[in-house]
């Protein structure tokens, strides 16, 4: 399988953590926490963690306090198909294909829940052709677009596709609201609303770079499968993020790395560029340590999450169009995401 383009889209509006910080001080929301929880929120925001700005479903901060499971259903329902649309349409657009040119759509999400599906909306604004083949992924958390884009495979690989769309979308902003819990809290402080878009075809493209699917690894591990995971609680998404998020995270990435490249008999020096998902900055260091890589190698995942924060499934594909924009050096790219469950993918990419 070939990847043809990938694009992104995020909210128009943007807020710094300073910004978020003063707009929580303001709140009364805030002095109903306890003293810990509050200086809890003062700490992620008010140091550097890496985050600078976070696009956000919202017209302004404040906004983040109306957090009744109706305003934040309808947060998603709103902000989710749009936002899909647009990164499913720049991607189409730098593929130059025309949606009618698609066989299949993929959503991924895990912030919201909409029945029909995502594609039922995207596939209408697109103008996709309505016999094809739509399908809605969800569960999968951060980790998302590697799964995503293997089905895709599956369906090329199988001849029930030439051309597919996926899409990975979050309006994390969906599941922010206070309390006493620290998952609750650093969440709030970490996560942003995105989409991102990726055009995949059996055949390569012509006149640009090729981008070509060589080995993918996933694993799950149940044992940890509350150190990251939503639940549902009052009607409305929690999310439980567990301190041991980055060790899992490292070993993970690591344990995919080298699986795939003994099972496929490459050496570690042949990789030219990691595209990898980036949790927070914790998990960027973790990775970096594990892995026995540079800080140089994870420089692109940087830069995202000081722009956008942690936007979950669609991160990952917005760091390969980062690397792809910044002329990355040919060879094989190693693109790995993890996620709830707790789950990992690995994606070997050859790149010339």
């Amino acid at each position: 399988m070939f990847i043809h383009s990938v694009s992104h889209a995020v909210p128009t509006t943007y807020f710094s953590q300073e910004d978020c910080l003063h707009a929580f001080e303001r709140a009364s929301c805030f002095h109903q926490l306890g003293p810990t929880s509050q200086k809890l929120l003062r700490h992620v925001l008010g140091r550097d963690n890496g985050i600078e700005q976070r696009h956000l479903c919202l017209q302004k901060i404040e906004d983040a306090f109306e957090a009744t499971p109706e305003t934040l259903h309808r947060r998603f329902e709103k902000n989710a198909p749009l936002l899909a649309t647009q990164a499913a349409s720049q991607a189409l657009d730098k593929a130059k294909l025309l949606p009618s040119e698609m066989d299949a759509l993929i959503i991924s999400t895990c912030t919201g829940y909409l029945c029909p599906g995502l594609t039922s909306y995207v596939a209408e604004n697109l103008k996709i052709p309505l016999d094809h083949v739509f399908l809605d992924l969800v569960g999968h958390g951060c980790g998302a677009a590697i799964p995503n884009m293997r089905q895709a495979q599956a369906l090329i690989d199988s001849h029930q596709a030439t051309r597919v769309l996926s899409v990975c979308v979050e309006v994390c902003s969906a599941a922010f609201y206070l309390d006493d819990d620290p998952g609750v809290l650093i969440s709030n402080c970490l996560f942003g609303d995105a989409a991102a878009a990726a055009v995949s075809s059996s055949m390569p493209p012509k006149n640009q770079r090729t981008i070509e699917t060589m080995a993918w690894c996933s694993q799950l591990k149940p044992h940890h499968r509350d150190a990251l995971r939503f639940e549902q609680r009052g009607g409305r998404l929690r999310n439980i993020l567990s301190p041991e998020t980055p060790h899992l995270a490292a070993m993970s990435a690591k344990e995919d790395f080298q699986k795939t490249l003994e099972k496929n008999q490459l050496d570690s020096s042949s990789v030219t560029a990691f595209v990898t998902h980036a949790g927070g900055r914790r998990v960027v260091d973790a990775i970096i340590q594990s892995m026995n890589l540079t800080p140089a190698d994870l420089t692109i995942s940087r830069q995202l999450l000081a722009q956008y924060g942690n936007t979950s499934s669609p991160f990952v594909l917005m760091a390969l169009e980062e690397h792809l924009r910044q002329q990355s050096p040919s060879g094989y790219w190693w693109m790995n995401t993890f996620g709830a469950g707790f789950s990992s993918h690995g994606l070997m990419l050859k790149v010339e």
